[in-house]
């Protein structure tokens, strides 16, 4: 590991506070950073609200796996209803690129920043080992470590845990990986208790978790009871880690099949190189994500996102000679706020059209092409039988047959 910056801010926070720092190469970050929030309680006699805390990273939100507009209850933000202001730390893995980048820190109440550590990881781990020896503070059952894995697969987590047996109330951990408790049959009717200190022999063991999920956004829980500590941990992510295109860094450097782009991200390109100008309303940008999920259903331009989409002479912004093609590659290339709400919209739009989340207002379209494209040369000669179905904005969209 190479440190990059250690900081102990001890800060409370009534308003958002942003952290810039410049990464020295293109790699895998470890952004650690320790807090505390209080329950409505603690806030005063008269308070409704507990201290919250949530962390960006670039304009990145860390939502909820089961909800993504939900930010101060997800496992990477700081809740005083569950840490009655006892210190918790929560670790973001996340690729970057060269350059300068930006931590916000966003409260709701006044919740109080510790201390922050930013490491450099490596270019292409496949594994990462860190040596945590971190105690919690006494208190109950609440969340204590947190590993947030940005856009990473994860085979195999190993931890080391020390946990104490004590008269009465002995320490406990519980280990969720993706909103998923890990049970101990051993632990009876405690199994959701995956490390009791009543019944750690020599108050330490070290355990391995398979986890074989895909590259995404990942949450590995750890929740105390009493002081237990996590000595140690390990990631297996079961490949070389390299840069792959995101949302908020989506230049693409490779060959021509974008194979390292998810489905959302190869429709996102789609809709931004056919649709991004600023004059179009969101259901053209709905209906363009549309007509193109109707050929994925249909499987006759073929069976997946990628292959639809990349199809020879289908999307003219994927042409290399093509205006818009720079856009598909890079659509923040020229850095300015237009473009980036546009793209953000986009790929907002290309997630919500996959899994069912808006409606199909092209009524089954399969093609489109611009009004400044003659109607009748579309039907007779580009697709002949084309059927017309409906304009919406610039758009003609047509059912075509395969």
């Amino acid at each position: 590991m190479e440190l990059i910056t250690k900081d102990t801010l001890r800060k409370a926070m009534r308003e958002q506070f942003d952290y810039s720092f410049a990464a020295p190469k293109e790699g895998l970050y470890i952004i650690e950073i320790s807090a505390r929030a209080r329950g409505e309680k603690q806030v005063g006699k008269d308070a409704t609200n507990d201290d919250d805390l949530r962390i960006e990273i670039d304009g990145r939100k860390f939502p909820k796996l089961d909800n993504p507009t939900r930010y101060l209850d997800s496992p990477a933000a700081f809740s005083g209803g569950q840490l009655h202001n006892l210190k918790r730390t929560v670790f973001f893995f996340i690729q970057l690129s060269k350059g300068k980048h930006a931590i916000s820190f966003v409260p709701d109440g006044v919740p109080r920043l510790e201390e922050m550590t930013i490491e450099f990881a490596g270019n292409g781990p496949s594994k990462i080992d860190l040596n945590i020896n971190q105690q919690a503070e006494d208190g109950d059952r609440r969340p204590w470590i947190t590993f947030v894995l940005v856009d990473l697969p994860l085979t195999e987590v190993q931890s080391v845990i020390r946990a104490e047996r004590r008269f009465l109330d002995s320490d406990d951990v519980k280990i969720i990986i993706d909103d998923k408790i890990e049970r101990n049959p051993r632990n009876g009717l405690r199994k959701f208790w995956f490390w009791l200190g009543s019944k750690l022999k020599s108050g330490e063991e070290i355990n391995r978790f398979n986890t074989h999920i895909k590259r995404g956004l990942h949450y590995v829980e750890f929740w105390a009871d009493r002081t237990p500590t996590l000595q140690g941990i390990s990631f297996n992510f079961g490949e070389v880690i390299q840069r792959i295109p995101n949302v908020y860094d989506p230049e693409w450097i490779g060959d021509s099949t974008f194979k390292d782009d998810s489905e959302q991200m190869i429709l996102a390109r789609a809709i931004f190189g056919e649709a991004r100008n600023v004059h179009l309303s969101d259901e053209a940008r709905v209906a363009v994500a549309w007509s193109i999920k109707n050929r994925v259903n249909l499987k006759a331009w073929g069976k997946d996102y990628h292959e639809v989409i990349l199809k020879p002479r289908q999307y003219s912004s994927f042409k290399k000679d093509d205006s818009n093609h720079e856009f598909v590659l890079d659509p923040l290339h020229q850095d300015n706020l237009i473009d980036k709400k546009s793209w953000i919209k986009c790929y907002e739009i290309a997630g919500k059209v996959i899994n069912g989340r808006i409606g199909d207002p092209t009524d089954g379209a399969t093609a489109y092409h611009d009004i400044s494209y003659p109607q009748e040369k579309f039907i007779t000669k580009d697709v002949p039988g084309a059927r017309f179905i409906k304009r919406i904005d610039r758009f003609m969209f047509y059912f075509t047959p395969r």
